[in-house]
């Protein structure tokens, strides 16, 4: 039975300590409480107390084992103490299967994801079953194949809105084409509060290679690993490249030369404990040692702390980021551990143990990433900005 004289900040302090499915379900139980759940102020709430990390992971599955083409689309939300637990399912999202042939590269900013392809670009929260599907490119398309080589989402802290960043490069089809449109490139951001695309300044793509293996939002700008290009690879610079969310320009820092990152590495970004992690490892051995660099508070000089060197770990595809300031997961290669399904690993860096976690036992195409589960409403921070 419920205490009607309950005290209003009493209510929502103890709403604020439930997951999102319980809040979607207790929208029912009064007006008041519906009313209070559904308000933008409530969600930007729920999302600050929300320290948790969550694995989300997106399973595309396939006819037979001997196909390519994906059947249906399955979503699960992990939680980890001790193990995997599966706290919400979505089986077959019709959203994603009628836009996209393929399974889309993905990005995520306070419970939104963002799956895109070439053509298609779409937001969805699926804590609270919405989605929206983005207007097309305004950079007009040529004869010539184009792709979206990197793709970076985030918060622009000074308007409260939400962008995306794209960098769209044209190959021409064969090398018979003018040299200028092999290596021309052009740069968009999407802003939700006017839904629109707008073209950018952008002139990098002959100076820098970047690696979308693992890349992340953090702190109003977006991340990517990067090589500046010299005529001799031997003396091509490592570094940072970032977006800056709020002034939508281009950074490069460059990483000291103590942090050891030669050719055959790859190397990525991602969160920790609230900076910067660089991860490096050999992606060529079947046994990868990772490397964990930590940026200093300051960023600004450049100054990176390693974490920890691990031991030689058996069958890791690539890193997915930190679930808990103790805990790394990593994808696993199917292929490495003889089954066609989907195992994680989680890595403590304190005790240097690796567990394994099957999350998939069929065939299908595994995606996976860290994520925060959360009420923001892309269609009401949209109308808000509008008002």
């Amino acid at each position: 039975m419920i205490n009607n004289n309950l005290n209003e900040d009493v209510v929502i302090e103890i709403l604020l300590r439930l997951p999102v499915n319980s809040l979607m379900r207790f929208k029912c139980v009064r007006k008041s409480w519906y009313v209070l759940i559904e308000s933008p102020q409530f969600a930007a709430m729920q999302l600050c107390n929300n320290s948790s990390n969550y694995l989300l992971v997106n399973c595309w599955n396939l006819i037979d084992t001997g196909s390519v083409e994906p059947e249906s689309l399955s979503w699960s939300l992990l939680k980890y103490e001790d193990r995997m637990q599966a706290i919400s399912n979505w089986e077959d999202d019709s959203f994603a299967m009628k836009h996209f042939k393929w399974p889309p590269i993905s990005s995520h900013c306070d419970g939104i994801i963002c799956l895109y392809d070439d053509s298609t670009t779409i937001m969805a929260n699926l804590g609270i079953r919405e989605f929206m599907v983005l207007p097309k490119s305004c950079i007009p398309l040529s004869g010539y194949y184009e792709r979206f080589e990197f793709f970076g989402f985030g918060l622009d802290h000074r308007t409260n809105d939400y962008k995306i960043v794209r960098i769209k490069n044209k190959i021409p089809f064969d090398d018979h084409s003018p040299r200028e449109y092999q290596d021309d490139s052009q740069a968009e951001v999407y802003t939700l509060s006017s839904n629109s695309w707008r073209q950018i300044e952008y002139s990098d793509f002959l100076t820098f290679k970047l690696n979308t293996y693992l890349s992340t939002y953090w702190n109003g700008a977006y991340y990517w690993s990067a090589v500046q290009k010299r005529p001799s690879p031997d003396d091509s610079v490592y570094g940072v490249y970032s977006f800056d969310f709020t002034n939508e320009v281009f950074y490069f820092k460059i990483i000291p030369d103590y942090v050891k990152l030669p050719s055959f590495l790859l190397y990525g970004m991602t969160e920790f404990n609230g900076t910067l992690a660089l991860i490096s490892y050999h992606y060529h051995r079947p046994e990868k040692i990772l490397d964990i660099w930590v940026m200093d508070e300051l960023g600004v000089n450049g100054v990176w702390t390693k974490l920890i060197t691990t031991q030689p770990l058996l069958g890791v595809e690539r890193p997915l980021g930190f679930l808990t300031s103790d805990e790394l997961l990593l994808l696993l290669s199917g292929e490495s551990l003889g089954d066609q399904g989907m195992k994680i690993a989680s890595y403590n860096i304190v005790t240097r143990q690796m567990k394994t976690h099957l999350i998939y036992d069929k065939n299908c195409y595994r995606d996976a990433m860290i994520y925060k589960w959360s009420l923001v409403s892309i269609n009401k921070r949209r109308i808000n900005h509008m008002d």
